[in-house]
């Protein structure tokens, strides 16, 4: 028999022995050495919801995380976080429970249906959960993805508060004896009663639709491939609104009031032949600091289209006509006749805005994109590039639908991201853009899903989440974006510089 001390007295025995010579300090004491941590009542459950379970059933302290488990945590982690995304706490609680290996259902990368690393989720992570689940101590990873909203099986909305006062989860490394899971406001979110009644078996249905499911997101996670933005925000309602459920699971478990901009493009069968030079092009993205970019011909109506488009909706008197003839241009349109001059000089800042013809090839001027709407092209370009296929040589290589999807989709957003940045710079020369609805300043970020049929490219979703900026704050970030590409090209500059140096 094994005993130990508990700060309140009281004594309690750990049942079972083994040999000396295999004991470790992790209690290492039968196959099943706690309560309720039976996995067979427990299908999929994650790390967190089989430790919390553990924590009620056999009347564990935080000092005990270590103790028994070998997990080391302060009092003020998130446990739900740190047995989410650390591989070596599951070693250790693996190991405490005397598992011959760790349960692939902790990983969470396990039911992503794209391939991506789990750390996507983790600068936002919140507790999710079905209150009707955790009140018998059940936890699973799938109630943590952002495009499940109900629990499948009870058909309640998942949260991730306090149901009573709407607080944070209490999922903190720091509970009281017999309380852990419990609200300040004294709302127990799991019930012991409850836990040990569901100990006779598994929550009807969790475990087919779970079967299901993982079966479904291992055949989407060999064909789909996840673009996320390189400084991501609204991650979890990115992501819901990116990611696409069967049709059956979509109407029932799914289903969420969003009015994003989505839009997908699918490889066409007898699509027109594409400028193969258009990738090549797209490479200039990758410097520091782009400056201007050859516009690929597919892309160049589009792109004139958004300076004149934009130009004719604004109020008379907003530009100087020398300034409307350079955004009609594009689309070889003269001034209107009810055009309106404004009467002021010209502004040579304004005449860089719209995109100039020069020996026959279209220059746009990429200060008026945020990084976060150019970038993203760039990483398509190399993640549609299988393994046997370099993405240098992608331009060469490529079927002729592949190409042009790949064009289609690259130019849009490009087309998009000049249209926001055209609009924010704009804002500060002429206030009156403020007040038009739909083309009133605001940056978007887009989040891209590219799926794969067999090694081509199938298609391209994209949805566009608004950055974290006031309207009035549009034209600052993209400032701000500038500048930060002027000192990385500095930076790189000078480290150019030394290596030439060292080198001679």
């Amino acid at each position: 028999m094994i005993a130990r001390a508990i700060e309140s007295g009281r004594a309690e025995v750990l049942r079972g022995t083994v040999a000396r010579g295999s004991l470790t300090p992790f209690a290492s004491i039968l196959d099943a050495p706690f309560v309720g941590s039976d996995f067979s009542v427990l299908p999929a459950t994650s790390a967190f919801g089989l430790l919390a379970r553990m924590v009620r059933l056999n009347a564990f302290e935080p000092t005990d995380l270590f103790r028994l488990f070998g997990i080391r945590a302060r009092r003020a982690d998130d446990l739900s976080e740190l047995m989410t995304f650390s591989q070596a706490r599951h070693t250790a609680l693996a190991r405490a429970l005397r598992l011959s290996s760790v349960p692939p259902t902790w990983n969470l990368t396990v039911w992503f249906p794209f391939q991506s690393s789990s750390e996507i989720l983790r600068p936002e992570w919140a507790f999710r959960y079905c209150p009707q689940c955790i009140r018998s101590g059940y936890h699973t990873l799938l109630h943590q993805l952002p495009w499940i909203n109900r629990c499948p099986w009870h058909g309640a909305t998942l949260i991730n508060a306090c149901p009573c006062c709407g607080s944070k989860p209490p999922v903190l490394a720091d509970w009281r004896f017999d309380r852990n899971l419990t609200c300040n406001c004294g709302h127990a979110l799991l019930s012991t009663n409850a836990a040990l009644k569901q100990s006779v078996g598994p929550p009807s249905g969790a475990a087919d639709f779970i079967a299901g499911y993982l079966e479904w997101a291992a055949i989407e996670r060999e064909r789909v491939t996840l673009v996320a933005p390189e400084h991501p925000t609204n991650i979890a309602s990115a992501l819901g609104d990116l990611i696409p459920l069967p049709r059956n699971w979509a109407r029932r478990y799914g289903e969420r009031d969003s009015r994003r901009h989505t839009r997908v493009w699918r490889a066409a069968d007898h699509a027109p032949h594409p400028d193969r030079k258009a990738i090549k092009q797209f490479d200039t993205l990758r410097q520091d600091r782009p400056g201007f970019l050859v516009v690929p011909d597919q892309t160049r109506g589009s792109i004139a289209h958004v300076a004149a488009d934009l130009a004719l909706k604004l109020p008379s008197s907003s530009l100087t006509e020398r300034e409307m003839n350079l955004f009609l241009a594009g689309i070889g349109m003269g001034t209107p006749k009810a055009f309106q001059p404004a009467q002021r000089r010209f502004s040579t800042t304004l005449s860089t805005l719209p995109p100039w013809v020069v020996a026959g090839q279209q220059f746009l001027n990429l200060a008026c994109l945020h990084p976060m709407a150019y970038r993203p092209i760039v990483k398509l370009v190399d993640i549609i590039a299988p393994d046997d296929r370099s993405s240098f040589n992608f331009h060469a290589q490529a079927t002729i639908s592949e190409l042009n999807l790949l064009i289609r989709a690259c130019g849009h957003l490009l087309a998009r991201g000049y249209a926001e940045g055209l609009r924010a710079i704009l804002s500060r020369y002429i206030p009156d853009l403020y007040k038009m609805r739909r083309d009133a300043p605001h940056l978007t970020t887009p989040w891209i899903l590219v799926t794969r049929d067999q090694t081509r490219l199938f298609s391209i979703r994209v949805v566009w989440i608004p950055m974290d900026c006031t309207q009035t704050a549009a034209a600052d970030l993209l400032e701000e974006a500038e500048v930060a590409n002027q000192r990385r090209e500095r930076r790189h500059g000078k480290s150019r510089e030394r290596l030439v140096h060292n080198g001679a």
